[in-house]
């Protein structure tokens, strides 16, 4: 595992503590850190790597990493980029055998065994409950007592995000043209891309909720959110293959951006361990079923 965040000069020992970085036994992984406003000079342990740039924003900054991570030439299977301010725990839906290791190591072990294209957790203003929700009302699913740890998801928080190594190089860079406006926007980007790239092999691990109570100051204006949207979905579209291209998923897509992430069928997709990881498989796969 890469984890990759930016903060202002040293990452923070309660995130370190809370996500078990400090020890890269405990972690299996290595650490990127870019610092936007100081350089750190603090001990840091071996695996940590400091970076420092103070011309990023939230997205360049996140690029910054993503190529750095490139030029590494290490074999990592998941890329997790992630905000410096979160803390993880439990939630109802951990079981005692996970409550065993921390969340991240529960986290970890989740994405080794499912190996999503894209891994999120559940967030601390619900997303996990909507996603109960949207699998009632639009698949007959009920999730509540269920045992399933995982569901399909479209529209995500980037506060922490586990891209593998067979999807991040087809997610990565983020399309930054809109941070003067909303740094929120990325997210809108992150789910044109990863839906129409790599549709229902996004999962949320619904046992472990993070937190951020950090909130900097930033461009948050809600000016454009359509707008910038289906630019976005604009965009992701001319890397579709010739023979998707007119797919009605893209044309509900790009009509209604918010309305397709309330009404999709992405989220009664089955959940797959394993599932090959390959650009617009899925529209391959959905005609495979119609001709049987």
């Amino acid at each position: 595992f890469l984890y990759l965040t930016q903060t202002e000069r040293c990452l923070r020992t309660n995130v370190t503590r809370n996500l078990d970085l400090g020890n890269r036994s405990k972690c299996r992984c290595d650490v990127v850190v870019l610092s936007y406003k100081a350089e750190c000079r603090e001990y840091r342990p071996a695996h940590f790597t400091y970076l420092f740039d103070n011309t990023t924003t939230w997205g360049s900054g996140r690029n910054r990493l993503f190529f750095h991570a490139l030029e590494r030439n290490t074999n990592y299977l998941y890329y997790i980029f992630l905000d410096d301010d979160i803390s993880l725990k439990f939630n109802e839906k951990a079981t005692p055998a996970m409550r065993q290791l921390s969340p991240i190591q529960a986290f970890q072990n989740w994405l080794l065994d499912y190996e999503p294209a894209v891994g999120v957790m559940d967030y601390s203003n619900n997303p996990a409950k909507s996603l109960i929700q949207l699998n009632w009302k639009i698949c007959n699913k009920n999730l509540v007592n269920h045992t399933w740890v995982a569901s399909p998801i479209i529209f995500f928080d980037p506060v922490i995000n586990a891209f593998h190594a067979k999807a991040v190089v087809h997610i990565f860079p983020l399309d930054t043209r809109f941070e003067q406006v909303n740094w929120w926007f990325a997210d809108k980007y992150l789910c044109s891309v990863v839906e129409i790239k790599f549709r229902g092999q996004a999962l949320l691990f619904f046992p472990v909720t993070v937190y951020n109570p950090l909130h900097r100051p930033y461009p948050r204006s809600l000016a454009g959110t359509n707008k910038a949207w289906r630019e976005f979905i604009k965009d992701v579209k001319r890397d579709v293959p010739e023979r998707f291209a007119n797919h009605s998923l893209l044309r509900k897509f790009k009509k209604d951006p918010q309305l397709y992430t309330r009404k999709s069928q992405t989220y009664c997709m089955n959940v797959t361990r394993h599932q090959e990881i390959v650009p617009f498989a899925h529209f391959a796969r959905e005609e495979d079923k119609k001709s049987i």
